[in-house]
């Protein structure tokens, strides 16, 4: 008899972490199958905000998103479209968002609703609304040499947005200079590594030697963050590597509402606390 009661234990402990396992396995596959996402685009049209709904829009539905556009931020004060929303991705470069457009927003990521985007349609945003840059993680401040090869890093090959992602490079388009937040999740970097970054008529940018985030996430209230630099030309998606970490990034996104929190603050100065620098 006590046989058999430590046989059905033993089956119910199997059981059950089997299907913890499965259940943690499902977790680490985020989706964006039946999630409530908006696209918002508009701003400067360099960035063609117009053309990208027509690139991302498709894929997103193929996903099985469902998804809404909007050519207008005043989506964003919409409370009940909000609180229903899993994730936006705003193509909006420049512009002024108005506060009560912003205080939408901004309630919204709190509460779980991700947030993402790509180049300036995110990272060169509203740049008078400083609590935007914020709950982005960083700001353009150049794109030194102007259109240039460059390659990006892959610096986590173990997060779900980048993994089995080798190192890529990219042509004719914009390296992103910009100011981060130091506690961001980094995925990739560039070096700025041309013996000059000069642009006709402008001053030289002494850049070189530099290396700044590309492509990062992280957390804000209970919102996922998930920005990538690249993107000036909409043909950078035609690079794989360029479009699976974009695609990615909208999965993870999406999953505030449904997956437990992920520990993002990666503190870049941290090492120094303990060295013999400071």
């Amino acid at each position: 008899m006590k046989n058999q009661i430590r046989f059905s234990i033993l089956v119910i402990a199997f059981i059950l972490s089997t299907v913890s396992s499965f259940s943690q396995n499902k977790q680490e596959q985020p989706s964006l199958e039946g999630k409530n996402v908006i696209f918002v685009y508009g701003g400067w049209q360099g960035h063609k905000p117009t053309e990208s709904v027509d690139v991302f829009v498709p894929k997103l539905k193929e996903k099985g998103a469902n998804v809404k556009v909007f050519n207008s931020l005043e989506v964003y004060t919409d409370q009940n479209l909000m609180a229903e929303t899993d994730l936006i991705i705003q193509a909006w470069t420049m512009g002024k968002i108005t506060n009560e457009e912003f205080k939408g927003l901004q309630t919204a990521v709190m509460n779980g609703t991700g947030f993402a985007g790509w180049h300036g349609g995110t990272g060169d945003a509203f740049r008078d609304n400083f609590n935007f840059q914020f709950m982005v993680g960083g700001q353009f401040v150049s794109h030194p040499g102007g259109k240039i090869d460059f390659t990006v890093d892959i610096v986590d090959s173990d997060d779900y947005i980048t993994k089995d992602i080798n190192d890529f490079e990219l042509k004719q388009t914009e390296q992103y200079y910009m100011l981060i937040d130091p506690n961001i999740k980094v995925l990739a970097i560039s070096e700025f590594n041309r013996e000059r970054y000069v642009k006709e008529g402008q001053p030289e940018n002494k850049v070189t030697g530099s290396i700044v985030p590309m492509v990062w996430k992280k957390n804000f209230g209970k919102g996922r963050i998930f920005y990538s630099s690249i993107g000036h030309n909409l043909t950078d998606f035609d690079v794989t590597e360029v479009l699976k970490i974009q695609m990615r990034g909208f999965e993870w996104a999406a999953q505030g509402k449904h997956q437990q929190p992920e520990n993002t603050i990666s503190p870049v100065y941290g090492y120094l606390k303990n060295s013999n620098l400071n």
